[in-house]
């Protein structure tokens, strides 16, 4: 049970606010039939909890790292500083805001979260005002209880859409749908223009209908960043097929696409770019106060945007809602100077990430039922990179410093909703609609793992002899096209061609190792429709994207180790590393299929040592 003067007692008002003005303080207490865990995503979302109460639209700009807001209520115009939130998971959440114009100077809110046996919880909301003038007081006065009547009623509304799940929009192809009233549409036809033209791309009817209705009906924060992982979930639609249909809308004139860099820690876009070719090879967030790399794996999001020409966009804000936008952020909380802070974290089994604000390094907290260790303890002398605790630790934090300390507990699992740059460059797709997007020339970006394969015709200088060069022309280009098609039946992308060679990548070592199953079939010596034969190799490792020619490149050892392996290949082969062996599902494919491999020494000059290779003979 919470009363104010025990809240007043924990959050002391600073004396530089009372001396201002006498504060208004407002505590309310909502008893809810639903459990914290099912409340806690829509109070996090405080634009919509906002929206909800009536609360106008607010505007932000971000300055030098702070967050400036402004707006018009009742009348009044009002700008301010957005204060940095602190939340705790499941706990509660507090933010504040210093005012240039308004009812007052400042104003300070929190939400604290209480449950109440297995299926109920409790909310207090507080509200502390620094009152401009007696005018203001007074305005206060009258404007507090209402909100109040605001905020029970939607938290009702809210509950009710919860216990009685509230069913999410159908969209049905071939109904008609109104467009959404306070959109501004400028050639909304064009929607219907396209249809036919995705449709004869190879693009499902159903999927076009379904996306298309639902951009005719959603808001404009839902458009103002398109992730195809969401709209393919929300509409429950293939996600390859709704990247297809976002990669061929663009070159329609229907979608934008995007190169958004984002924070590593905050994951907030730092800068937007409408070409790879712009990517920096540093930026910063100021609110973070970190520098970073951007050519990680993690560094850059791919995001589509409805175009201009069509309607514009304008993301409605109705508060700054920081613990929705970082809701893989569990825990801010900032302390004063020398001072200790300790909390009981009601959170469960992972792995997190212990941090200071401004810091890139941090401590791994494993948290798993199976440990002893209750404390997480963030002392002076405390020398632990990695701490192992059980669930619902405690935190202890002592700052020993002389200035303020933001302490962040976030996941170290990375947002799996975004497209990164190493994914769309697996679409051939995207590869042959934007060849135009190149890397800068001096930078290697990090996409992570690939599986590389490449192929080569065996014996090409004695077959350009016997079938002559226009015939060697014409069956080398069948040759070329045969693979792309297989390639691209296993969801792989041609990279690029060099001579008579193709260099391919794939997203796992099954489709890749099936892959180059299909092409020995096709180029085997009893098929007579091609004299062509070849050999495969391949072998999976973390690449880098380079600008090669203008183009998407892969470089690096896994690409040249690859490569390497063709030493060891004949026709009819094909080779793989130990890496692609050791592949539990390369491991069951050979075993279900009874596939018999030869397995050879394969040295390593450069690195003086001797690896070992698997060869299948198809």
């Amino acid at each position: 049970m919470i009363d104010l003067e025990s809240l007043l007692q924990k959050y002391p008002w600073e004396d530089r606010w009372k001396t201002l003005a006498t504060p208004m303080d407002s505590l309310w207490e909502f008893d809810l039939p639903v459990t914290r865990e099912e409340i806690w995503p829509h109070l996090i979302d405080t634009s919509d909890l906002n929206h909800r109460i009536g609360m106008p639209r607010f505007d932000y700009q971000e300055q030098n790292g702070k967050l400036m807001g402004k707006t018009r209520q009742v009348g009044f115009q009002l700008e301010w500083e957005e204060v940095p939130w602190e939340w705790e998971y499941l706990k509660e959440i507090g933010n504040a805001r210093i005012y240039k114009k308004g009812f007052g100077h400042y104003v300070r809110s929190r939400i604290i979260l209480e449950t109440l046996g297995e299926s109920r919880s409790k909310v207090y909301i507080y509200f502390g005002w620094i009152p401009r003038n007696f005018f203001m007081r007074k305005l206060l006065q009258f404007a507090m209880p209402k909100l109040e009547i605001s905020f029970r009623k939607a938290l009702s509304e809210i509950a009710e859409e919860i216990k009685h799940k509230k069913p999410r929009l159908t969209l049905v192809p071939g109904k008609e749908f109104s467009f959404v009233p306070e959109a501004q549409w400028i050639h909304p036809e064009k929607l219907d223009k396209e249809t036919q033209n995705l449709i004869d791309k190879g693009i499902s009817k159903e999927a076009v209908g379904s996306v298309f209705q639902w951009i005719k009906t959603a808001s404009d924060n839902e458009l103002d960043r398109i992730r195809i992982k969401e709209v393919s979930r929300k509409l429950n639609l293939d996600p390859d097929e709704v990247l297809f249909l976002f990669l061929q809308g663009c070159r329609l004139g229907i979608f934008t696409l995007s190169w958004d860099i984002v924070c590593p820690h905050c994951r907030g876009v730092r800068t937007s770019l409408t070409r790879l070719s712009d990517l920096p090879s540093k930026d910063e967030c100021e609110v973070c106060e970190i520098d970073f790399d951007t050519t990680g794996v993690n560094s850059i999001e791919v995001t589509f945007h409805l175009h201009p020409s069509i309607r514009i966009i304008e993301k409605q804000f109705y508060c700054a809602a920081e613990p929705a936008t970082k809701q893989h952020i569990l825990l801010t909380k900032t302390i004063p100077a020398r001072k200790s802070y300790s909390a009981s974290l009601l959170v469960g089994s992972g792995v997190f990430r212990l941090r200071k604000k401004g810091d890139k390094k941090y401590r791994l907290v494993d948290i798993k039922p199976t440990y002893q260790q209750t404390d997480i303890l963030w002392l002076p002398e405390t020398k632990e990179e990695e701490i192992k605790v059980s669930p619902k630790p405690n935190l202890v934090f002592e700052n020993e410093s002389d200035s303020d300390v933001t302490i962040i507990l976030e996941e170290r699992s990375e947002d799996q909703t975004s497209l990164r740059p190493s994914e769309i460059f697996n679409y051939q797709e995207f590869r042959d609609l934007f060849s135009e997007e190149a890397i800068a020339t001096n930078l290697q970006l990090d996409i992570g793992i690939k599986t590389i394969l490449f192929t080569d015709i065996v014996g090409s200088t004695k077959f350009y002899e016997t079938e002559g060069d226009h015939g060697a022309f014409l069956q080398v280009r069948e040759h070329f096209i045969k693979t792309n098609q297989i390639i691209q039946n296993f969801r792989g992308v041609v990279v690029k061609t060099i001579g008579d060679a193709v260099m391919a990548s794939f997203s796992s070592p099954l489709q890749a190792l099936k892959a180059a199953k299909e092409m020995q079939e096709w180029f085997h010596p009893e098929n007579q429709h091609t004299p062509v034969r070849i050999r495969i190799s391949i072998h999976t490792g973390n690449c880098l994207a380079v600008n090669l020619n203008s183009n998407i490149d892969y470089f690096g050892n896994t690409v040249n180790y690859t490569a390497k392996i063709q030493s060891v290949t004949n026709s009819g082969e094909v080779s793989f590393s130990e890496t692609i062996f050791r592949d539990r599902d390369v491991r069951e494919y050979l075993r279900s299929e009874s596939i018999k491999l030869h397995k050879t020494e394969f040295p390593l000059p450069w690195a003086d040592r001797t690896d070992f290779v698997y060869v299948w003979k198809v």
